[in-house]
């Protein structure tokens, strides 16, 4: 198998009322929207381990999920979409500028993000979906750059901590999917807005 390109990235905010309290079920979310263009998305899974040792030798050895940071790098990361995952204010400003306003009193809301990929398995294109059911945003600082001899572009970024949903779940991906409009309707369906 060869993994490329990601795309459709979605993210939607937790229901407001009881979104995740059920060990069944994944949480249920408010809408969906774009967080834009991927570029990558990045997780790192740790684990809380513990080792016993015995008779000079390793006896017990336990490992349990702990958190996973999500890194998320996307072509323009709006100050809508900003709003949305980091709770930061959007004020309206004179005419249609609507400047974001970042606080010490700012609170990010959990949420779902999902995504998929593309990959070649036995020179066969094929489509999976990756669902990270409960995770929260965190900022991120920023470098601002002069423009030099050449031209580096860059885009937005976010950090993300998933953690374990009532159901136990940090992370599903989808089986092999044959066409992208059957992945783009998997994540859509795992971001289903509560009725």
């Amino acid at each position: 198998m060869a993994k490329y390109g990601a795309k459709y990235l979605r993210w939607a905010p937790f229901a407001e009322e009881t979104p995740d309290e059920s060990s069944q079920d994944f949480p249920k979310y408010g809408s969906a929207i774009s967080l834009g263009k991927l570029v990558k998305v990045t997780d790192a899974p740790a684990f809380n381990e513990g080792k016993l040792y015995g008779d000079d030798e390793l006896a017990e050895y336990v490992s349990e999920f702990k958190e996973c940071p999500v890194d998320v790098e996307v072509t323009e990361l709006s100050n809508a979409t900003a709003s949305a995952i980091f709770g930061a204010k959007l004020a309206t400003g004179t005419g249609s500028e609507k400047d974001l306003e970042f606080s010490g009193e700012d609170n990010a809301p959990y949420g779902g993000l999902a995504f998929f990929i593309c990959k070649i398995v036995n020179n066969k294109k094929l489509y999976q979906g990756v669902y990270y059911p409960k995770l929260k945003a965190s900022m991120q600082g920023e470098e601002y750059a002069t423009k030099g001899d050449g031209i580096t572009l860059t885009g937005g970024k976010a950090k993300f901590t998933a953690s374990t949903a009532a159901n136990g779940k940090w992370r599903v991906k989808s089986d092999d999917l044959t066409t992208a409009a059957a992945a783009q309707a998997w994540v859509d369906a795992k971001l289903t807005a509560a009725t």
